[in-house]
């Protein structure tokens, strides 16, 4: 039998085990370090889904991983820097703590002085960016399209460049450039086609002329034009019969639907998943006061038999 003394022990034991687990339960004795949650405001042209999807992921996680509160901010009138600018120092004046701006004029957005750091999605080279700033050479990216295309077309085929001035961004213009300087030193003519504002680009598809057996290449400036392309040429059998190839940029549903139906031949894509997610880490790296140096993404050709690379599944179509 427990004596009196034993029973004491036990009991005195018993409500030493009750009250660490209070205290354990209540933080008394281990408490949980508080983080900061930083917000991080994101400031673009536009997040619908067919355009932002697998940047937006990438943020997400981001954000989940490295405890931020990131929001989306929009243009009301697109291509314009001024309302940009105007929201950055809104978002500054609000209190956030950090921006990530996708410039409609690169110089006038990276010249802007601010009090919170901004990180960039930039569309130059390693030598225009600041540190922690997202870098595509979209230049880069045009003069690795016009080299597949290059291989592909057969000889003296019509080469047609479509674009919208009213709508052109800096990414435009850098990947139609880098494609035009490699067109022009390989010998090989372009015809500019600018998007008509009544019927986009149907007339041209219409009125086109090519020689017998030769199709013509088209190579859109940005994935809305080349959507829009790819959509005429699948509604038109006649029109579709004298294009020997579609080509340009983007990972949108759409896209690569067309892509994988053959209307689309080829296309250049980045890893939006990724830009993203670096995009939400230098910015907290450059709250945390951690140094960083610009980060430069690759960028990938790929046809339609890519599609089933497992090696490019992650890549263009990310988990949630």
């Amino acid at each position: 039998m427990i004596g009196r003394r034993g029973k004491v022990l036990i009991i005195l034991y018993i409500i030493c085990l009750l009250v660490l687990f209070l205290m354990c339960s209540t933080d008394l004795i281990i408490r949980e370090p508080e983080r900061e949650i930083y917000h991080i405001a994101v400031i673009v042209e536009d997040v619908r889904s067919d355009n932002y999807g697998n940047f937006r992921k990438g943020m997400d996680q981001a954000a989940a991983e490295l405890n931020a509160d990131v929001h989306f901010i929009t243009l009301y009138e697109k291509m314009d820097v001024e309302e940009q600018m105007e929201l950055m120092d809104r978002e500054e004046q609000d209190g956030t703590d950090a921006l990530i701006v996708v410039p409609v004029v690169e110089e006038k957005i990276a010249g802007k002085q601010m009090t919170v750091p901004v990180i960039l999605l930039r569309a130059g080279t390693r030598e225009a960016a600041g540190a922690g700033n997202i870098v595509v050479d979209y230049g880069k990216m045009g003069e690795q399209l016009a080299e597949e295309i290059l291989q592909d077309m057969p000889a003296g085929s019509q080469v047609y460049v479509l674009t919208d001035p009213s709508k052109q961004s800096g990414m435009d213009r850098m990947f139609l450039k880098g494609a035009c300087e490699l067109f022009a030193a390989k010998g090989t003519d372009v015809q500019l086609v600018i998007r008509d504002a009544e019927n986009g680009f149907r007339t041209m598809f219409m009125e086109m002329e090519t020689e017998t057996g030769q199709g013509a290449i088209v190579l859109a400036a940005n994935q809305e034009i080349l959507t829009e392309a790819a959509g005429i040429l699948a509604e038109d059998l006649t029109a579709a019969d004298r294009v020997r190839g579609v080509y340009g940029r983007g990972t949108t549903v759409p896209i690569l639907n067309y892509l994988d139906r053959g209307i689309i031949e080829g296309i250049c894509v980045t890893d939006e998943f990724s830009i993203g997610y670096y995009s939400v880490r230098e910015a907290v790296r450059a709250l945390e006061g951690a140094g960083s140096s610009p980060t430069m993404m690759a960028s990938y050709y790929i046809e339609k038999e890519d599609l089933r690379d497992p090696g490019l599944e992650k890549l263009l179509f990310p988990i949630e």
